[in-house]
């Protein structure tokens, strides 16, 4: 298995302008190993697909800490690629609460994670852009002082419908690149205008969420605009869980097993799955 320090350095590497490299985004050990399988250059958590697979709701506080960092441990352990953890708002606050946190990432051998300006707070949804700045500064600190090649991401959460809000976005990623971010990440753009005019004016790596409806744009399209990384988000999670609810309410409101019929089994797939269970060496 490579070394989490050898992981931080092929992760930095990968975030080169117009890279694109695809990211996906494993929920649990057989997820993480078949993704390995399947050689993909990264992977990072999800907090939204992890949740599930916990029986709660993403971003409500219901994922502490140490759990997220042992989820995270867990897909580290299954597979040879670097991983990025999906850390949500650093679980606190205080900037002293999310160096706690980045400091953990590094203990448990992840190559990155990324930080939300997202509170969880459904009243004040997003920390002020001063405090949002000091958390982010904390972490970059932290981790320059333990592993300066860990890759920090700073996440903008907030909505870019309007011009004002995709220019109050472009202001808080510049402001999170001033205080030291490696990469910078807004996942509500999708738009190929939007990720243009973003990219013209933020002088930083920026991720891409491709892992929704109504994403039109190819791996190719993304590495010619710029973009230097593309993440899944829970968009594989929520392909599975989605496929297993519809077979269960097929189940037990129409009492027919026809959803079987349409979904490939293991037996039957044409791929050897069985090399997926098993982690790069």
């Amino acid at each position: 298995m490579p070394t989490a320090a050898s992981r931080r350095t092929a992760f930095k590497a990968l975030h080169e302008k117009g890279r694109a490299f695809l990211m996906p985004n494993p929920f649990d050990i057989g997820s993480a190993r078949i993704l390995d399988g399947l050689r993909f250059d990264a992977m990072a958590t999800s907090s939204a697909g992890y949740a599930w697979t916990q029986g709660v709701r993403d971003a409500e506080g219901l994922i502490s800490r140490d759990a997220a960092l042992a989820h995270a441990a867990d897909i580290i352990g299954a597979c040879g690629v670097p991983v990025n953890g999906d850390l949500e708002n650093g679980f606190g606050d205080a900037p002293e609460e999310v160096v706690e946190t980045v400091k953990g990432a590094i203990e448990v051998g992840l190559a990155g994670c990324s930080i939300e300006d997202y509170t969880t707070d459904p009243k004040n949804p997003y920390y002020s852009l001063e405090l949002a700045v000091e958390r982010i500064k904390a972490a970059v600190d932290a981790k320059n002082a333990i592993a300066p090649d860990f890759v920090l991401t700073a996440r903008s959460e907030g909505p870019v419908k309007t011009d004002h809000e995709l220019e109050e976005t472009i202001k808080r990623l510049n402001a999170f690149v001033e205080a030291g971010a490696d990469c910078v990440y807004a996942p509500q753009l999708k738009d190929k205008d939007q990720i243009v005019h973003v990219l013209s004016k933020v002088n930083a790596p920026l991720n891409i969420l491709a892992g929704r409806k109504n994403f039109h744009l190819t791996r190719k399209e993304l590495g010619d605009l710029g973009v230097t990384r593309v993440s899944i988000g829970a968009g594989l999670a929520r392909i599975a869980y989605g496929a297993f609810i519809a077979a269960a309410e097929d189940m037990k409101d129409g009492g027919s097993f026809g959803s079987f019929d349409r979904a490939d089994s293991v037996a039957d797939s044409t791929v050897d799955f069985e090399s997926f269970m098993k982690a790069r060496p």
